[in-house]
């Protein structure tokens, strides 16, 4: 059995444009937990109060991902990005902090790249265990929706996560994006199953909800059980249902209904 987050900015827009709406929406729906991108330019004050009276927590807040990290430059710049970012997760009871890799470079082998990165992180680790908050390291996919990215694989994302060896940077398993960058989910699982600290979903082709493509949600949820993983689900899509609530049915009631391993 796994609990469901979904993602306000992505869904419940049949709530209206307040995400402080989509909260209640959420809650309406059974949601007990949502995510959402940047934090910056947010009536912060109105968005805890909707948070602690629907009795729903912000899961997940994201630094943002263009800062190009294979330049060494740009390490300060992005150190102070998640400074700001965390310090406003930790107002809104948010516990963890998504990063990604932003652009990677042609001119610079791919371990040497993932080595400045992680020099990044190492820096960015301390900070988030100053403020107690995880990070959670994304890759995206390069075949439809991020060409160019550097995080293009899972394995990325999960060697930088062992390099800065920190019980404060975890990896963030994306679904979607390890199905559209053409990965076998269940090897990577295998791999990377002390490392995850918090998973994403959404069907593929399309990115719509669970349901609405060609995964078999039924073998994906397994295979997460059978890793190890037993932690949240975050739903991460452009629903093909007009209300969101009707578009994360189905997911929620495969989640719940999922029998123990063995």
């Amino acid at each position: 059995m796994f609990e469901v987050a979904a993602n306000i900015e992505y869904m419940f827009h049949d709530a209206g444009e307040q995400l402080e709406r989509r909260v209640e929406a959420a809650a309406a729906a059974g949601i007990r937990k949502v995510e959402m991108f940047s934090v910056e330019n947010r009536d912060k004050r109105a968005l805890k109060s909707a948070l602690d009276g629907n009795g729903v927590q912000l899961w997940t807040v994201l630094t943002d991902p263009r800062t190009m990290l294979v330049d060494q430059k740009t390490h300060d710049h992005f150190l102070g990005l998640f400074r700001r970012t965390a310090e406003i997760a930790v107002e809104l009871g948010c516990p963890h902090v998504v990063c990604g890799s932003g652009m990677g470079v042609p001119y610079l082998k791919r371990q040497e790249s993932l080595r400045i990165v992680s020099a990044a992180f190492v820096r960015a680790a301390e900070v988030a265990a100053e403020l107690g908050v995880t990070i959670l390291l994304e890759a995206v996919n390069t075949r439809v929706d991020h060409p160019g990215v550097l995080f293009s694989r899972t394995e990325d994302s999960y060697g930088v996560a062992r390099q800065v060896n920190s019980p404060r940077v975890k990896v963030l398993y994306d679904i979607y994006h390890s199905v559209a960058e053409g990965e076998d989910t269940n090897t990577v699982l295998r791999k990377i199953a002390g490392s995850i600290g918090h998973v994403q979903v959404a069907d593929f082709p399309g990115r719509g909800e669970p349901g609405s493509g060609t995964i078999d949600w039924n073998e994906k949820l397994a295979q997460l059980r059978d890793s190890g993983y037993a932690g949240v689900i975050g739903v991460e899509c452009h629903p093909v249902k007009s209300l969101t609530a009707e578009a994360l049915k189905y997911f929620v009631a495969l989640c719940s209904k999922l029998p123990p391993s063995g």
